[in-house]
């Protein structure tokens, strides 16, 4: 139907876009009522069924978004904090798409879905560590200038490790020879880059501006002020998350219009209000107070108990570091038993009528059905040898196992092949007649193998047959002239190089490890092909295998990517931080957690697959976030701080927190996500949500042991000298 090869496969371009609408068209026809039969066309509309599940996949991406936004508002307790990192999270989404189109990234459901979801994450986590180191100044009485100044000298270092740490590990996909992993790496390193210039910077200083526009400390946090700061922080999730379904999934335009509405009516009027009721403030320490809808900007906190039994966990180092080893290796072993496979139940929702129809197949043809495989032969087809060992290949598949069989037990294969032209031209006196009217040979066939017997005769009747088809006799044609050009092409040069196909069928091709079998079974088949001097190439396709090599193609960069973007953390850490035991244990943790998420995959019946497989590089460039933000916190308190101890307990207090709100989240977001109906996005929800999890957990429990073994106690500080009296 319009020309091109026969695949299921998604990413197809237009001409595959409109043979799957016409393919509905004739279903939606032929179905009718369907009173006295029902009716299912087999794998006709692949690309369309994975755009209509990623739209309705996409109101689950809106959720994600107003949820991570609504608990940054709960975990900041700032009406202005949650509006300024909702828009900013839909800034990014404009900044993803016009940098994408400017350096040629091609979209697909990986670059359009997957990325602005791990955007969401990563710009969250930028986010709420810079406004809180902001806000912990401000807690210590500093004016809004001077605590942005103080807070963003205490936190950049660390948001600047984070974006050259996450951007190595995404750009570690680079290195992969499959074009969409390398336009996957490239577009989650500038969603990295974007999200630390709008939320890690930007968010912070308008956030300061805010402020300085706000007056001095307001009046009560009154019971209305409380319901004002909840409503509108719950409109502005709403909106945000609006914002950004549109403008990923639905209509750009529609996106900016509500993305715009947004900015004035959530964040720029509200901020002109504050400016004429309460004046422009003038001078940097003008300020000491919050501001409206931030009545929860509290004194400086106490330790928490959660954070003291952190470090008290963190200074039993010699029970816990033993433990993590130990379930860490046990994660390893089921880790490298995770295999790679492709169900569509694992891609489509299973009411589809995609998946049905494949289910239908299944039971009602089992093993004398399947998808194509096609074998490709390159060669003279007039010699009688190449003829011959045309004819040994399929008698060879005859014993092939693992191909589909016909109701005679021998194997199906696609009409017309190149023998049956030829038996049917011999077999026909009409069609032998035929050939002879049109090119002057006699055709014969003295002994009956349905072969012509020169190689003149077979040249006569393939050319006829590419031309006016095979008859029968005066009133059939078994097979058209198109239909023949499917199967044979001549070379027109005839020199030789004359192509043909011959396809057979694969049952049970949702199983890669039938696929696999199939494809060294056949190889094994084809090997009658090597050797003839008639022949000049031979070849294996068909989108069974074209999928294998991609599953494939994709594992083995997984499985490249995470040591190279280890490595490169690692050397960036070291150089960054000067310590080679610093960088070493910042490090760890990340191992840990991509360990742990592959361990459990493997015992929750997960497999690797195109979207799975991305999950490596996405726990690499989220965890070092967290591991980074600990370990820069720590080595800050430890020059403060009289013990290791206590400067351990400052840091979990201040940044623990901090991860544990940027954590919960990202969780909460990607939770959300796993309700979607789209298997391929409730999986990389509920995955990611758990890497998250992973990522915290090493951060805070298993980063601080570490952190505490390779530090020595810091030098006692010399009490401060009095002045003599007077």
């Amino acid at each position: 139907l319009g020309g091109g090869g026969y695949s299921i496969a998604v990413g197809g371009d237009e001409v595959a876009l409109n043979k799957e609408r016409f393919n509905r068209k004739v279903q939606e026809m032929m179905r009718g009522d369907q009173i006295a039969y029902s009716l299912w066309g087999i794998a006709i509309d692949v690309n369309l069924e994975s755009e209509d599940e990623g739209q309705v996949a996409g109101i689950f991406i809106m959720f994600t978004v107003i949820g991570a936004v609504a608990v940054v508002g709960l975990s900041l307790r700032s009406y202005w904090a949650t509006a300024l990192t909702g828009a900013g999270l839909g800034i990014l989404m404009i900044w993803l798409k016009a940098i994408s189109v400017l350096v040629g990234i091609k979209g697909g459901l990986v670059i359009d879905l997957i990325v602005p979801i791990a955007m969401v994450s990563l710009g969250v986590d930028f986010a709420i560590h810079a406004v809180r180191r902001y806000r912990e100044e401000r807690t210590l009485g500093l004016a809004p200038r001077r605590a942005l100044a103080v807070g963003m000298a205490g936190v950049l270092s660390a948001l600047v490790l984070a974006l050259f740490s996450d951007s190595i590990a995404f750009l570690s996909n680079t290195t992969s020879g499959i074009e969409a992993v390398i336009h996957f790496g490239l577009a989650a390193a500038i969603a990295v880059a974007s999200s630390f210039v709008v939320l890690g910077v930007v968010v912070p200083l308008a956030l300061m501006h805010v402020e300085l526009a706000g007056g001095g400390t307001p009046g009560p946090a009154t019971r209305f002020r409380r319901l004002w700061a909840v409503v509108n922080s719950a409109g502005v999730a709403a909106l945000a998350g609006t914002a950004v379904i549109f403008l990923i999934a639905v209509s750009v335009p529609l996106g900016l219009a509500v993305l715009v509405g947004l900015i004035a009516g959530m964040i720029v009027a509200p901020y002109l209000w504050l400016r004429r009721r309460h004046g422009r403030v003038r001078g940097p320490d003008a300020q000491q107070g919050a501001v409206a809808g931030d009545e929860d900007a509290a004194p400086a906190r106490r330790p928490t108990r959660v954070s003291e039994a952190l470090a008290r966990l963190a200074e039993l180092r010699v029970v816990t570091l033993p433990v993590v080893a130990a379930i860490s290796a046990v994660a390893v072993v089921f880790a490298i038993r995770l295999e790679a496979t492709f169900d569509v139940k694992d891609f489509f929702d299973s009411g589809s009528d995609f998946v049905i129809s494949l289910d239908k197949l299944d039971a009602h043809f089992g093993e004398s059905g399947g998808e194509p495989a096609i074998i490709f032969v390159e060669g003279d087809f007039t010699d009688p040898e190449v003829i011959g060992a045309i004819r040994r290949l399929m008698d060879t598949m005859q014993a092939n196992q693992h191909l589909a069989r016909g109701s005679e037990g021998s194997v199906s294969m696609m009409e017309p092949t190149l023998l049956g032209i030829l038996e049917e031209i011999s077999g026909s006196e009409f069609a032998r007649r035929q050939v002879e009217v049109a090119t002057g040979v006699a055709i014969t066939d003295a002994n009956s193998d349905g072969v012509p017997d020169s190689q003149a005769q077979i040249k006569a009747a393939l050319d006829y047959a590419v031309v006016a088809g095979v008859p029968r006799d005066a009133d059939t044609m078994v097979y058209g002239p198109d239909y023949v050009q499917v199967m044979l092409s001549r070379d027109p040069a005839g020199a030789g190089r004359d192509e043909m196909v011959l396809s057979v069928f694969l049952p049970g091709t949702r199983e890669q490890s039938k696929v696999l079998a199939a494809r060294q079974a056949l190889q094994d088949d084809m090997r009658v092909l090597d050797g003839v001097p008639g022949i000049t190439r031979t070849g294996l396709t068909g989108s069974p295998f074209s999928r294998q090599e991609q599953l494939q193609a994709s594992v083995d960069s997984m499985q490249a990517s995470i040591p190279i973007a280890a490595a490169g953390a690692f050397v960036l850490l070291l150089l960054a931080m000067r310590s080679l035991r610093f960088a070493v244990v910042t490090i760890i943790p990340i191992g840990l957690v991509v360990a742990w998420l592959y361990g459990l995959m493997y015992v929750g019946g997960f497999a690797l697959n195109f979207v799975t497989a991305t999950i490596g590089a996405v726990s690499i460039g989220v965890g070092i976030d967290y591991s980074i933000h600990m370990t820069e916190r720590f080595r800050e308190e430890l020059r403060r701080s009289d013990s290791k101890g206590m400067a351990l307990r400052r840091a979990l207090d201040g940044t623990g927190v901090a991860l544990a709100a940027s954590a919960l989240s990202s969780i909460v977001g990607f939770a959300i996500m796993g309700f979607a109906p789209m298997p391929m996005f409730a999986t990389y929800g509920i995955l990611t949500a758990i890497m998250i999890f992973l990522a915290l957990t090493a951060s805070l429990a298993v980063l601080p042991s570490l952190l505490l073994l390779v530090t020595p106690e810091p030098e006692p500080r010399a009490a401060p000298r009095r002045a003599p009296a007077s």
